[in-house]
């Protein structure tokens, strides 16, 4: 285990992108709880604040996919730079609109998620860039294990520098942190070698140029399935709310979500750590349902230590499941999408959850302990292992396109030498 990531932290330029990428991935955790809490204070209720986060949320998750366009278009720095001035303004707006009404408070905040700089893609696409083939695995397992170390953490810094600052000073830090990462970004080895691609010939219909990498059938599957899994962690979110008060304990809830993402985090280490004898499709098969088993086994957990174990377990799975996923995009989907591809994951990724909270809070009744959220979330991951058995079907990673079509210009590069 130790070997593969000491490798990985060898390379060129990969401590100070996960450095990097732990700043701004830290302010998103800390803004989505601050933001509530400012919202809360300024306009004295909570269903304006949840359109607040509402708006805000929307605006990001439709707007990432431009944001990885320009930068593959145009590269990433240009693009970083503009969000960065853009979203500096939107942080003004809505840190100033203290008399503003609800309405303002909420077109701010759709600014703010509309020009939030897409520095995740550009992190995640720049992977493929300053390590080797081999090493990728280890790459987005730490990725996304500092995602999940970020939704355990984030939380709990916003209680902790309440008493110090008020909401909307927790809002503005959050803002700090993201647009000092972006400012380090732009100073990065990923950034400096991401130059420009040229877009394919213009072929086909306006509809698929405007879809983009949504028109690679093996990079749509693979979207799918990760809006699938977050589908199932929102699910989760609800169910364990249910299980704890049926057990007599709200507020161990947290303590359960607590176990998923450290039990994610272990999961996608993990796997990272070593070279899998199976391929990636069927590793992707195999994950979901034993993630789907777990899930189903905790709508009928008989107390809640059991509950609290199953939940470590399916974040042990889900880990791994969610290292896969961005490996596989990043071996298979097409080289002038790369950024664009991890945006729009982002986009799949918040409406699978988002979907699976809005469903699951609909299914859960006052005293069923979740059991039904659960249900549904084991339902939909056994349908992901369904589709990524039938509709998944890989083709050969960009690296070895780029391998074969050089091999066959050799004999007429032989020949003008020659």
């Amino acid at each position: 285990m130790i070997t593969s990531y000491r490798r990985l932290l060898t390379q060129s330029g990969v401590p100070f992108l996960l450095v990097v990428g732990l700043i701004v991935k830290l302010s998103t955790p800390v803004l989505s709880l601050a933001l509530l809490l400012a919202a809360v204070d300024r306009l004295g209720s909570y269903s304006a604040a949840g359109f607040v986060l509402t708006g805000h949320a929307l605006a990001l998750a439709l707007c990432a996919p431009l944001g990885g366009r320009l930068a593959d278009r145009h590269g990433a720095r240009p693009v970083l730079m503009a969000y960065l001035a853009a979203h500096a303004v939107a942080y003004g707006l809505l840190l100033s609109a203290h008399q503003a009404g609800p309405a303002a408070m909420v077109g701010a905040a759709v600014l703010l998620g509309a020009t939030t700089p897409p520095v995740g893609a550009v992190i995640r696409g720049s992977w493929p860039r300053i390590v080797p083939p081999e090493s990728l695995p280890a790459a987005y397992a730490v990725d996304n294990a500092v995602n999940e170390g970020v939704f355990i953490l984030g939380p709990l810094l916003v209680p902790v520098l309440m008493p110090a600052m008020p909401a909307d000073r927790v809002v503005a830090a959050a803002g700090a942190c993201l647009l000092i990462g972006t400012l380090l970004m732009l100073a990065s080895r990923g950034v400096r070698r991401a130059a420009p691609v040229t877009p394919a010939a213009k072929a086909g219909t306006r509809l698929n140029r405007l879809a983009g990498p949504l028109t690679h059938r093996p990079t749509l599957v693979l979207l799918v399935l990760a809006a699938f899994g977050t589908f199932s962690f929102g699910c989760l979110r609800i169910a364990t709310v249910a299980a704890a008060t049926k057990f007599d304990s709200p507020s161990s809830a947290g303590v359960l979500m607590g176990l998923l993402s450290a039990g994610a985090l272990v999961g996608a280490l993990g796997y990272g750590s070593r070279a899998w004898p199976i391929s990636g499709k069927r590793l992707l098969i195999v994950l979901s349902l034993a993630d789907g088993a777990g899930m189903l086994a905790g709508a009928f957990a008989p107390e809640f230590l059991a509950l609290a174990v199953l939940i470590a377990v399916i974040g042990l799975l889900t880990g791994p499941r969610d290292a896969v996923q961005p490996t596989l995009l990043a071996e298979h989907a097409p080289a002038r999408y790369r950024t664009e591809v991890f945006a729009w994951l982002n986009t799949f990724m918040w409406t699978g959850y988002g979907l699976g909270t809005a469903i699951a809070g609909h299914l859960t009744g006052s005293d069923d302990g979740g059991s039904a959220a659960f249900v549904a979330a084991s339902a939909v991951a056994l349908a992901s292992a369904f589709v990524a058995a039938i509709a998944y079907r890989p083709t050969p990673p960009e690296s070895m396109r780029s391998s074969a079509r050089t091999d066959a210009r050799r004999p007429d590069a032989a020949r003008t030498e020659s």
